[in-house]
């Protein structure tokens, strides 16, 4: 009877969990909302109360991290923009009680890898490390922890983790390639561009997708930061002042055949308004006190 009773209170919950929450959705800002699904942050005391209903839970606080998350990418025009600032500091707690509810989820320890190095990188690497601790085998979780490393610019670990990420059965034959790549080379943008290409072409979802593709771009505007700096510093030493602005270099920047370190050829466009702008579309920021551009925004560069 005992039993019977506690399954019927389940049940009833369950039920009304899902009106439950599109009401709090309507009413509260996203942030608060997830503040509210938190309000028993330890992933113990989570588990502990879920009687037994561990797998749905956990599919329940995965949808809530990628919304969390993937709202705070939507620009002004509701569309997903990687370049959008993030704030992060409920991630972690959400894909830990996720974690913690099913050891097997994945997906959700490489969702961690990805994008809490942007925040807190020794959050990354616990999510990882706890994740490999559940599935020793699985290549991936290796694999998003060595980038991890590579991101902290800790070189040797990288290549050692990737290193020991290709010794696991079935797994892919470049990790072994990167990983001897870390070690001879891992900070140059090079590394950069090869690292996030592969993880591109093995991503399995287009929200992962997305964010290499930006991270690829990412790399490719630094070494356009790098073109016109040298422009605007052989602008200088020919006239001995900085120009007024960088449409001064449209002429010879849509001219350039010079390759970045990436190997591509640097294209810069001009926008509408006549203004340069970057492969991520946004205009240089150009200061003509000290003839230096410099990125809008922090950008992870493995040459500094």
């Amino acid at each position: 009877m005992k039993t019977y009773f506690a399954v019927l209170i389940i049940i009833v919950c369950l039920s009304i969990l899902y009106p439950l929450q599109k009401i709090i959705d309507a009413s509260h800002p996203p942030e608060e909302k997830v503040q509210q699904f938190l309000y028993v942050s330890s992933p113990t005391h989570i588990k502990e109360l879920s009687f037994g209903f561990d797998g749905a839970l956990a599919d329940l606080y995965w949808l809530r991290s990628v919304q969390y998350y993937g709202r705070q990418l939507l620009n002004e025009n509701n569309e997903v923009s990687f370049s959008q600032k993030v704030d992060q500091k409920l991630l972690f707690p959400m894909l830990d009680i996720t974690t913690t509810l099913d050891p097997q989820y994945v997906q959700a320890y490489r969702f961690g890898g990805l994008f809490l190095p942007d925040y807190d990188p020794k959050l990354a690497l616990d999510l990882l490390y706890k994740g490999i601790k559940e599935n020793p085998n699985n290549w991936r979780l290796y694999q998003a922890l060595g980038t991890v490393y590579w991101q902290i610019k800790d070189y040797k670990k990288a290549g050692e983790i990737f290193l020991k990420a290709g010794e696991i059965p079935k797994s892919p034959a470049w990790l072994k390639i990167i990983g001897g790549v870390m070690y001879s080379q891992g900070g140059s943008r090079a590394t950069a561009c090869q690292l996030y290409a592969t993880l591109y072409q093995e991503a399995t979802d287009d929200f992962t997708k997305g964010q290499m593709e930006t991270q690829l771009k990412r790399v490719y505007a630094l070494n356009q930061v790098d073109y016109l700096n040298s422009l605007l510093e052989r602008y200088k030493e020919a006239t001995g002042v900085c120009p007024p602005s960088l449409t001064l270099l449209i002429k010879t920047v849509q001219q350039n055949q010079e390759k970045g370190e990436c190997g591509e050829i640097i294209q810069i466009q001009v926008n509408e308004k006549g203004e340069l702008i970057s492969i991520l579309g946004d205009k240089f920021n150009y200061d003509p006190t000290n003839c230096k551009i410099n990125m809008p925004y922090r950008v992870f560069d493995p040459l500094k």
